[in-house]
């Protein structure tokens, strides 16, 4: 889930990745920002109902209940054959986090994947949010920056 030697624990990073996930699809800022993460091509996942979410660098404790749309994890595979059979589909997948110092950096991106099964996905945009504990809490440690691929 992340890089090696790592001190993180399978809850800290469910709840980081959780956090994350809702402030995206709520278009809401995170604890400690000022602005809504508003994640450039994030229409192209949702229109798709579930939201699909790669299980690829996912921590097991995150908690799915509560998002403002309804959220289906699968395996690449699964996304693969979603794509074959629906035609082209977007999705969401978290990048492996990085420790850096006290500091959790997340990247969470969107991809979509061509009905073609011998197509590669391909990248949309995303979004990377540093976390740090400030009074026991986990917020940003800077405002998300956001790219497209």
């Amino acid at each position: 889930m992340t890089d090696s030697g790592s001190k993180l624990s399978d809850e800290v990073l469910g709840h980081l990745q959780g956090m994350l996930l809702r402030s995206v699809l709520s278009r809401e800022a995170l604890p400690g920002s000022r602005q809504p993460v508003e994640m450039p091509d994030l229409s192209f996942v949702l229109r798709q109902s579930p939201v699909l979410l790669s299980n690829e660098n996912l921590a097991s404790s995150v908690s799915l209940e509560g998002l403002p749309v309804p959220v289906r994890v699968l395996s690449q595979e699964e996304i693969v054959e979603e794509a074959r059979e629906r035609g082209d589909t977007a999705y969401l997948r978290f990048q492996p986090a990085q420790e850096e110092g006290d500091a959790v950096r997340l990247t969470l991106e969107a991809r979509i994947l061509p009905q073609d099964p011998g197509s590669l996905a391909l990248g949309l945009s995303g979004v990377q949010v540093r976390f740090q504990q400030a009074d026991g809490q986990w917020e940003t440690a800077d405002e998300p920056s956001f790219f497209a691929t």
